[in-house]
């Protein structure tokens, strides 16, 4: 039996391999920001690198974390290079700057948006953040699969969390400030809400992205999976994310029902895992023996021995 049939390592596996590909599209799409660039969105390309690199260069230590152990000794092995991947890019965490500010740096920009549409009376423009000027999404009391895999459920609850929490961290420094705390103290004592603000910001800009790469792609089976890939990170997103509990967005019994969602998505991605995986491109030359007949190269490393 195969490791990734076990229900359990698709858990651990599966929703990885989902956010990989959704992390992926984001990145080409901060590049062509970057090469395309022009003065006038150089404050965007800050915001949305800050974002994308705390969050991508986290993930890219889960990722391998959690590789590792589903190997079990054979992830060990220097031959199979994920000790060597974790010493390496376990760097990424901090230099160009350590994630933690750069997520403050985030959540400072948005303040600063937020501010300076309020002052000057005109709508939200760039960043994503149009959204903010219509009406407040309505989530549905209770929750089906359909709905839960629905693009525009997805969007609405992803963006119902950004303003909110951006109306929320406003308000708390506002509060600082009314105590006479001065502007920086006022945004360092909100850290908590503006840690989950750069989040519910990042986690929204990933899913409207990608959201815009499916739409592109033809009908067929590509786009099936394309779907598939996209509910599986909006439901880990929110099943390892206490905010839409603790904020109230969701209730006990949806959460669990998304729980119990994702169980089901990883059993549809399952058959698709490999194909997915080829379709980076990576050449065999580049992948270690665990990648193979693992059984066959221990032999061989024990003959040679």
């Amino acid at each position: 039996m195969l490791l990734l049939d076990y229900p359990s390592h698709q858990r651990r596996l599966l929703p990885l391999l989902a956010k990989v590909c959704m992390m992926s599209s984001a990145s080409n799409f901060m590049k062509n920001v970057y090469v395309k660039r022009t003065p006038e969105i150089s404050k965007a390309i800050h915001v949305y690198s800050s974002a994308l690199k705390a969050t991508l260069t986290w993930q890219n230590m889960t990722t391998l974390q959690e590789c590792r152990e589903a190997c079990g000794g054979q992830g060990l092995k220097t031959e199979n290079r994920l000790g060597i991947f974790k010493a390496e890019f376990d760097v990424q965490s901090t230099f160009e700057g350590d994630n933690n500010v750069l997520l403050q740096q985030v959540s400072k920009a948005l303040y600063t948006e937020f501010l300076t549409t309020q002052r000057k009376k005109k709508p939200f423009k760039g960043l994503g953040l149009e959204h903010l000027n219509g009406p407040c999404p309505v989530i549905p009391h209770s929750l089906t699969s359909d709905i839960l895999r629905s693009s525009k459920f997805q969007m609405d609850l992803f963006c119902l969390r950004e303003r909110d929490l951006l109306k929320q961290f406003a308000e708390e420094v506002a509060r600082y400030l009314a105590q006479g705390e001065s502007r920086e103290r006022a945004l360092m004592l909100s850290y908590q809400i503006a840690e989950d603000l750069a989040r519910a910001f990042t986690e929204r800009t990933i899913l409207q992205i990608f959201l815009e790469d499916e739409m592109n792609a033809p009908a067929g089976s590509l786009k099936d999976v394309l779907g598939l890939l996209r509910s599986m990170y909006v439901m880990v997103c929110i099943d390892e994310s206490a905010s839409f509990l603790r904020y109230g967005y969701l209730s006990r019994d949806n959460v669990a029902t998304v729980r119990k969602e994702v169980m089901i998505l990883c059993s549809e991605l399952r058959p698709h895992a490999l194909a997915i995986v080829d379709s980076f491109g990576i050449p065999d030359a580049f992948l270690s023996p665990l990648a193979f007949d693992w059984i066959e190269a221990n032999a061989l490393s024990s003959g040679s021995e």
